[in-house]
This record gives C-alpha cells, sequence and structure tokens, in this order.
C-alpha cells in the first residue's frame, strides 16, 4: 500500500461519491464520442464541486486502450474531475476493463503515477483478481478507525457459460475478506469496524429486492437476467429508486452475503454493471444499491446518468444516507444527445414507440377494413 494520508471524517461527516460505468475509450478528435466524453467530464465536474466529496469511488468498467500512451491519456481524462479537486480517488475494476490491452496490474500502476492522491492498491497479488483491498477510515479528531471500505474484483465472465455467464467472488476473495475483518475485529477491541462494501457485478440478493410483475404492471416492468429471465419484475415495496433492466449478476450465489452476514461488518454494498438502475433497498439487514452509469457512451437513460452520494455521520454510523444525483437535476444541458433522448427516460421511449406501433397497427387495420368493404360493394 502506498504512503498516504489516512482517509477521515470532516465535522462529524464523511461522503463517498460513487461514479458507475464510464466505459472511457481512447478517441481521436473531433469524433462524435469526444462529445460523449465531454458530457461525463461535464457532469462530474459540477458533481465533484456541489457535492464536495471526501473520497470519490469508481465502480468499474473505467476505461481501455490498446497501448499504455492511450490509457495514461484515458486515465488522465476520467480522474481530471477528481484530481482537479484533489480529492482522494479508489477504483474497482469491472468485466470490460479486461477488454484493454494492458493488465489491471499495470492499470492500477497508472492510476497511481498519473493521480497521486490515488488510494487502490492490491494487497494480496495471489488472490483472485486484481486490486482486492480495504480502506480504513479515522474520525473527525484523526485518532481511531472507525468506518473500513472493502473494494473487491468481481471479477470477468464465467469460464463455463453453461452455468453462468458472468463470474463471481472466488472463495480465496471471500476467505481474505473474513480473515482481514476478524484481525480488524481484534485490533478494535473485539468489536467489528463498520463497513461499506464496493464491487462492479450486484449479488444475486438483489433479486430479493424486486417482486415479479403482475399481468398489468408488465408495461413497467424489466425482464430478469439470466436464471431470473423467464419472469418480470418490479421494485419491491420500500425500495428506492429506478429499476431499468433486471439485474445482471452471476447465476452462480458466490456466498459474499452470507459472509457479510457471518461478519457482521458489512452495513450496505454497492454496486456499477447495470448502466440503467440506480435502485437502493436493505434486505436482511445490509443496504443493497445501484450506481447507474455516469457516461454517455455506454447504452444509458437519458438524461438521468449521474452519481451516488453516500453520507456518514460518525455519531451514527449506521445511519447511511444516499441518493443518486442526475445529469439534469445538476442543471446540465446535454450536447451528444437528442431531443427526445435528452426529455424522456429509456422506459418512456419504449413506450412512445410501442403506443406508436399499436396506433400504427390500428390503422392499417382500420385502412385494410375499408378496402375490403369497398371492393366486396364493388363486386356485388
Amino acid at each position: 500500500m502506498r504512503n498516504l494520508p489516512p482517509l477521515k471524517f470532516k465535522n462529524g461527516k464523511f461522503k463517498i461519491m460513487v461514479v458507475g460505468d464510464l466505459h472511457e475509450s481512447y478517441d481521436t478528435k473531433g469524433s462524435g464520442n469526444q462529445i460523449k466524453s465531454a458530457d461525463m467530464t461535464k457532469l462530474m465536474v459540477r458533481a465533484v464541486s456541489e457535492l464536495k466529496p471526501d473520497l470519490v469511488v469508481f465502480a468499474g468498467d473505467n476505461g481501455k486502450a490498446d497501448d499504455e500512451a492511450k490509457m495514461r491519456a484515458v486515465i488522465s481524462k476520467i480522474t481530471y474531475p477528481v484530481s482537479a479537486n484533489d480529492v482522494p480517488l479508489a477504483i474497482v475494476f469491472g468485466n470490460h476493463d479486461r477488454e484493454c490491452e494492458i493488465s489491471l496490474e499495470r492499470q492500477l500502476e497508472l492510476y497511481a503515477q498519473e493521480y497521486e492522491n490515488f488510494y487502490t492498491y492490491d494487497a494480496v497479488p495471489e488472490l483472485t483478481g486484481c486490486g482486492n483491498c480495504n480502506l480504513l477510515v479515522k474520525d473527525s479528531k484523526g485518532e481511531k478507525d472507525i468506518l473500513n471500505l472493502w473494494l473487491v474484483d468481481s471479477n470477468n465472465l464465467a469460464q463455463d457459460r453453461e452455468i453462468s455467464y458472468y463470474d463471481w467472488v472466488h472463495d480465496d476473495q471471500i476467505k481474505w475478506y473474513k480473515e482481514t475483518a476478524n484481525k480488524l475485529k481484534e485490533q478494535n477491541g473485539g468489536k467489528v469496524i463498520p463497513a461499506l462494501w464496493f464491487m462492479h457485478i450486484p449479488v444475486c440478493e438483489e433479486y430479493k429486492l424486486l417482486r415479479k410483475a403482475r399481468f398489468y404492471e408488465l408495461p413497467d416492468s424489466v425482464k430478469g437476467h439470466g436464471d431470473w429471465s423467464s419472469n418480470n419484475y418490479v421494485l419491491a415495496q420500500g425500495v428506492e429508486g429506478y429499476l431499468g433492466e433486471g439485474p445482471c449478476c452471476s447465476c452462480i450465489n458466490s456466498g459474499v452475503f452470507d459472509a457479510w452476514k457471518e461478519t457482521g461488518d458489512v452495513m450496505g454494498a454497492f454496486f456499477g454493471h447495470d448502466h440503467m438502475n440506480d435502485f437502493a433497498g436493505y434486505y436482511d439487514g445490509i443496504l443493497l444499491a445501484q450506481c447507474k452509469t455516469a457516461g454517455f457512451k455506454p447504452y444509458t437513460d437519458g438524461c438521468r446518468s449521474g452519481v451516488r452520494l453516500i453520507t456518514l455521520d460518525e455519531n451514527n454510523i449506521e445511519d447511511i444516507q444516499t441518493r443518486m444525483y442526475h445529469f439534469k437535476q445538476f442543471g446540465l444541458k446535454s450536447e451528444s444527445l437528442g431531443p427526445v433522448q435528452r426529455n424522456f427516460t429509456d422506459r418512456q421511449v419504449m413506450k412512445i414507440k410501442a403506443a406508436s406501433w399499436i396506433a400504427g397497427g390500428l390503422t392499417a387495420t382500420i385502412t385494410a377494413a375499408k378496402v375490403a368493404k369497398k371492393l366486396k360493394q364493388k363486386k356485388n
């Protein structure tokens, strides 16, 4: 781990801004993608400036390039809004970060070289994945560790696509987590240090925050993914936010959620991966929260690209305050999206298209009936 200043609460508060799925890539000047990058940068600059986070976490699928020079340029672009305000930065890797020509280990080195206030490190290089680590946060006086942040690699695509499309947290990662958490507990006088978990691919338990859609709810529902694809879902009662697509978790339950319960430290877990989703709710006492994409290059939900802010109070640390801040809520105007995408959500656009299709079908049916009637009259 690099020798960096300890993270700490300020005036009793600690704020984390989560940035999901930027999918930034190296593009030639003047391309249409540059305009999309400009919208992404506009969002992040405004968010960091107004929300004033104490830490920014990139939630995976951050950026890629085909050589080191271009990768440095990509990293410089996506970290600029953070580095310009000298805010500590941490990241987790996503499945698409592996599509880069640069290894994940080298990407970590490049992040650290491009931004000195970069906190992710590879705690145990032998573990599955890259960048598995934890960050301790001290109280406002800087005297005691009162919060722990887990940054864990959810890995790539599964080797056996017959059982699951996406990979999962592996046994060695879970073992490392439990052993590390228990050591921290011993050092803390036998009490667990409250923790938050950051990872790219969501856990299977997210489907516990959903329920099967009733027939009349189907227009506002989403189809499940993988083992859940035979049903359509809506948010369960008490779950806040937006469900725009079926959670794309692994079909294999790795047991990481059960490990959180057993260890007793994780209060909430935050995920990227699903670009359209930004719902949040509690299952079995643990907050599970999605972070919608903050980018404009990947598929997104109109002008609802955004960031998630987490606010903790050192006097009541288990009371997690969190909400999404969308592009339009900052009063920003997109230059990369057309008028329909600027003013309607993805679901609204789908409804408009469906209504147009139905109206067109009805019109065609009525016209055909009139023509048939006239032909019949002529024949008679």
